[in-house]
């Protein structure tokens, strides 16, 4: 399960407030959440019946509601649900009896450090069983596929399993002029040879389960028929699973009859194709590969500026300089499994190789393949094409990583050599965590050095008005000029007691920019998103107050945003923030609205301005009937308490069509502009 994922969560807390303080821990730690609170044997029995859930969190028992009952509850609903209990003091007796009633993880409350990383344990361990439920599905219709196909197959191919046949195809029955399986099942493949090839039969069979390689093989023999009659035949060999048992593939083939081409070849170079070299690179982490920890060598070649020689030869030229790279190649790998990856790529796949010249190996290969492909001059009609490749390599061992990061970590080696200017090579190297960082002084010297900006969405009226309203955002750069991501930024500000400093930071740059947009004779409104520690310091309001007076741009220009998430504990905290700020001219928001435990009576309370719709809420609006239903109900609880509506993130014209209809006033969202480096959006 992705940390963006919707997560879906019932808490069993004998009090709204108490319950809001666990969903707040795991807000911080940015994990979207759609709660509900249920507090007896009912509730929790309505809501499984309504909808599958992600996660339970409660307490040992609520009056007389037990862990016991709501495990037994979940088991008989069919749900695969995380049940994490939280308690007062670790007593292993206790914890023991929790466990055994079918908890998964027993935690100490109170301990907001600790919640969320056993959520995101918990929740990825989930993730992990309902993938696997899904790829048995798949494997199961695979394998009904699979079966088809052989059925259906031209090419005679059977299952053996310790020597004795477990399944032929048609084509196999066929072959050695047999009616039916039955006539076949348990025979011996050994019966199929004649006698005077067994004894090269075994000793192929025997060298090739020794071998630890899991490539195929084939051996040329004679065969016999279920009439006695001889004939000269090809046997591939391989390993594979049949009916959930290892097993051998075999496909069998008339010599005398042509042999139509290969299904896992390139048509052009005759070498393996891609999806071919896929089930190999898979088959490399196989179990006695991991289990002997074989070192596997994987080159990935690309011809450098291919789109040139397209323009230089036509798109029908390059088949000759593909077709001569690739002779190239193959006449210099005297080892290994080479394939067409891609159009101008190759892939070269090198098994059990020497630990301890790996690397040296894999430079001279590399080396001898990059001069090697130079030195040839490819003839297209009047022209000469001389091509280069650059070259990206990984070396691992199959028990230490998976296909498509091996992929991945390949290609970042490749794209580091053609960077280089191509022609040469580049060897994958894991890159190091970063040295920690002084975070204060990385704030105060990105200040120093105007490193911060602020970036401008749009937020448009859907209901004919026109104002000019923007959602504040700030931006950092590094150093050398790359965007610090944001949301890193302020956690780490956050634990070094710095955010504070960023608020004030963005009120005097917005204000500022204000009263420069004031001056051009624009009436721009600007909603500012403040931390939760802003609430409670008053600084934060008299920087606000000092650069309103200084700058003369009305209060009402500003728009606080704050959280549901935090207000829902704190009521009175903000009804008294929110006053302060009326005291300024200042108009407020709640934002991140709809996924609190009681968001109508907490927004009953506080009298703002303008709800903000959470960006969850947007997410499929179009094809999500709940969603829809549910922001429908919020824009209504709005309207009635006089409040006007923003829906974050919307991202598609489908969504606001449907936003539209469901009479919100506002929208914002790359659907309707992505954040702009200035405040120049056209909204007439």
């Amino acid at each position: 399960m992705k940390q963006d994922d919707m997560i879906r969560l019932i808490v069993i807390e004998e009090s709204a407030n108490d319950a809001e303080v666990i969903l707040n821990s795991l807000r911080k730690a940015r994990y979207p959440i759609r709660p509900r609170q249920v507090e007896n044997y009912e509730d929790l029995q309505e809501a499984l019946s309504e909808q599958e859930w992600d996660l339970i969190i409660t307490i040992p028992q609520v009056g007389d509601f037990t862990v016991g009952q709501i495990c037994e509850m979940v088991n008989s609903a069919r749900q695969d649900i995380l049940v994490i209990v939280l308690v007062s003091q670790l007593e292993g007796k206790i914890m023991a009896e929790l466990l055994k009633a079918g908890a998964k993880t027993v935690i100490l409350s109170g301990n907001d450090g600790c919640l969320p990383i056993v959520v995101g344990r918990e929740l990825e361990s989930l993730a992990n069983r309902r993938h696997r439920k899904h790829l048995e599905q798949l494997y199961k219709e695979s394998q009904k596929h699979n079966k088809m196909l052989m059925e259906t197959s031209q090419d005679a191919i059977a299952y053996v399993h310790d020597g004795m046949h477990i399944y032929a195809n048609p084509s196999y029955l066929k072959l050695f002029s047999y009616n039916n399986m039955e006539d076949l099942e348990g025979m011996p493949i050994m019966d199929l040879i004649i006698s005077e090839g067994q004894a090269k039969f075994k000793d192929f069979l025997r060298d090739f389960m020794a071998d630890q390689k899991d490539e195929e093989r084939q051996i040329d023999l004679e065969g016999l028929k279920a009439t006695n009659k001889r004939f000269d035949l090809t046997m591939e060999i391989s390993h594979a699973i049949y009916a959930n048992e290892r097993c051998l593939q075999v496909i069998m083939r008339d010599r005398k009859i042509p042999n139509p081409i290969a299904i896992h070849t390139d048509p052009l170079t005759g070498l393996f194709n891609r999806p071919h070299f896929m089930d190999l690179l898979e088959k490399s982490f196989s179990a006695k590969a991991m289990e002997t920890h074989i070192h596997i060598v994987l080159l990935y070649i690309t011809l450098d500026h291919f789109n040139n020689i397209k323009r230089t030869v036509g798109v029908g030229g390059t088949d000759p300089v593909i077709l001569n790279v690739s002779k190239v190649l193959k006449n210099h790998c005297e080892e290994g499994t080479l394939a067409r990856f891609g159009e101008e790529a190759f892939t070269l796949l090198i098994t059990d190789k020497d630990k301890k010249h790996v690397n040296e190996h894999a430079s001279e290969l590399a080396t001898k393949l990059c001069k090697a492909v130079e030195a040839s001059v490819t003839e297209v009609g009047a022209k000469s094409v001389i091509a280069t490749c650059s070259i990206g390599i990984n070396i691992f061992f199959a028990s230490a990583t998976h296909s498509q990061d091996v992929l991945d970590n390949v290609y970042a080696a490749c794209e580091k050599a053609i960077s280089r200017g191509g022609n040469t090579f580049e060897i994958y190297k894991p890159v190091p965590p970063p040295e920690p960082i002084d975070i204060a002084e990385m704030i105060e010297t990105a200040i120093k050095e105007h490193r911060f900006s602020l970036r401008f969405q749009p937020i448009v009226s859907l209901r004919g008005e026109t104002q000019e309203m923007y959602e504040v955002f700030l931006r950092m750069v590094d150093a050398v000029g790359n965007q610090v991501p944001i949301g890193e930024l302020f956690d780490a500000a956050d634990k070094a007691n710095l955010i504070v400093k960023l608020d004030k930071w963005v009120l005097t740059e917005a204000v500022r920019i204000l009263a420069e947009q004031q001056q051009q004779g624009h009436k721009t409104h600007f909603f500012i998103k403040l931390s939760d520690q802003a609430v409670k310091d008053a600084e934060v309001l008299l920087t606000l107050r000092r650069q309103l007076r200084t700058s003369q741009v009305p209060g009402e220009r500003v728009i606080i945003e704050l959280s549901e998430f935090t207000a829902n504990t704190q009521i009175k905290l903000f009804q008294t923030f929110i006053r302060q700020l009326q005291a300024n001219e200042c108009k407020s928001a709640l934002e991140h609205f709809g996924t609190g435990l009681n968001s109508a009576t907490t927004l009953k309370h506080l009298p703002v301005h303008y709800v903000k719709i959470d960006s969850s809420f947007s997410k499929e609006l179009s094809t999500n009937a709940e969603n829809q239903q549910a922001v429908k109900n919020i824009i209504k609880l709005a309207h009635e308490l006089g409040k006007q509506t923003i829906a974050e993130a919307v991202e598609d014209a489908n969504s606001l069509r449907l936003l539209w209809s469901s009479e919100l006033d506002f929208a914002q969202g790359h659907g309707v502009q992505a954040p702009l480096e200035a405040p120049e959006y056209d909204f007439e």
